[in-house]
């Protein structure tokens, strides 16, 4: 079916209006894109007659709830693609919570209430956190690591891993971290939690989280890697008055760039990580009760837990051992294992660091 032309509909200015406002900061480049893409489908939805003809006659009946209805299940369907596919494959629950949300912020902004239909998507099954047993192994094994002489993306990764074990941060929250963040006298690093499906003109919550002996000793010594690697002029002492970024993560070497020390991004992380933790598990599949780590950040994020560290609970710290799982979390490896035991003996040594042909 062709598409009719409804670029001077009422309801379609009104929303291109209003998707316009919803973009402007402080909303993040990828949440705006999302909401262009939302505001372009309802275009779409009539242009291609998937909506009835009255909601190109205000922005209220664009938002009704039988229109949204049927928005939502045409999306779902696959039929709101620029080139229609002959079978149009079900869309990702992923992507159908997306459009449910942009419409929410869509609404809000408009001061229409947006009710949208009850559905009833597939069950998001989590994958399987980190056991206990080869957490505490991996702490031990960073404490044994964390000296001078490790390459400079070890050093880097070891710190990494430090982190994510004592914080349980997500991936973007890592790429936020600055060098002030570290205090390496007190032992503690300051978190800015990034949630999934934040409002993002809500303020952060920022927390204060203790870091382990094992990762301030790794911390310590990537503190002095990086400080070569961001120095402005190599002849001035090296400090925070001469270097080119605050960014806690940097890259090692020049890839596709003139010069090491900038920023690490979220894929420059991943890919540093995938490949850490494919030579952490060589190195430790002779270890006594070494499972291997998954590739993903995330199973083992989730594993961490925090409590108060002090009485005013002004400082958290990771617990000793985890609450009871429910639901899907229950049947991890992680729910057979005990209290986390942070004095594992360091009976491995670690094997000599494998060439890397490229490194971020």
């Amino acid at each position: 079916m062709a598409d009719a032309p409804t670029t001077a509909a009422p309801s379609v200015e009104a929303l291109d209006a209003l998707a316009e406002r919803a973009c402007r900061p402080p909303t993040g480049i990828s949440r705006a894109k999302q909401l262009r893409w939302v505001a372009g489908e309802l275009r779409t939805a009539l242009e291609r007659g998937a909506l009835a003809p009255t909601a190109a006659g205000s922005l209220t009946l664009l938002f009704a709830p039988d229109t949204l209805a049927d928005y939502l299940t045409a999306a779902e369907r696959g039929l709101l693609r620029r080139k229609p596919a002959a079978r149009p494959d079900q869309a990702l629950p992923a992507s159908m919570r997306v459009r449910e949300d942009c419409l929410r912020i869509l609404g809000a902004l408009g001061g229409i209430t947006v009710t949208l239909p009850d559905r009833n998507p597939p069950r998001v099954e989590l994958r399987p956190m980190v056991a206990a047993r080869p957490r505490s192994i991996l702490l031990g094994h960073l404490e044994h690591s964390a000296r001078p002489g490790r390459s400079e993306s070890r050093s880097r990764i070891l710190a990494i891993i430090g982190t994510v074990l004592d914080t349980g941060c997500r991936a973007g929250e890592l790429c936020a971290l600055r060098t002030d963040d570290v205090d390496l006298r007190h032992g503690t690093i300051r978190l800015t939690r990034l949630p999934q499906h934040r409002n993002p003109r809500t303020t952060p919550a920022t927390m204060t989280v203790g870091l382990s002996g094992p990762t301030r000793a790794a911390m310590s010594h990537w503190l002095t890697v990086r400080s070569r690697l961001v120095a402005r002029d190599a002849t001035e002492p090296l400090g925070p008055g001469n270097e080119t970024t605050e960014a806690l993560w940097v890259s090692i070497a020049p890839s596709g760039h003139p010069r090491p020390g900038l920023p690490l991004h979220f894929r420059g992380l991943a890919r540093a990580y995938a490949r850490a933790i494919n030579d952490l598990n060589t190195e430790m599949a002779a270890e006594p009760g070494w499972q291997p780590l998954p590739r993903r950040m995330e199973q083992l994020r989730r594993a961490i837990e925090l409590e108060p560290a002090d009485p005013d609970g002004a400082t958290l710290r990771r617990t000793r051992t985890r609450t009871p799982a429910t639901g899907a979390e229950a049947t991890a490896p992680d729910s057979q294992f005990g209290p986390m035991d942070d004095s594992v003996p360091q009976s491995v040594a670690a094997k000599r660091d494998r060439s890397r042909r490229q490194v971020i």
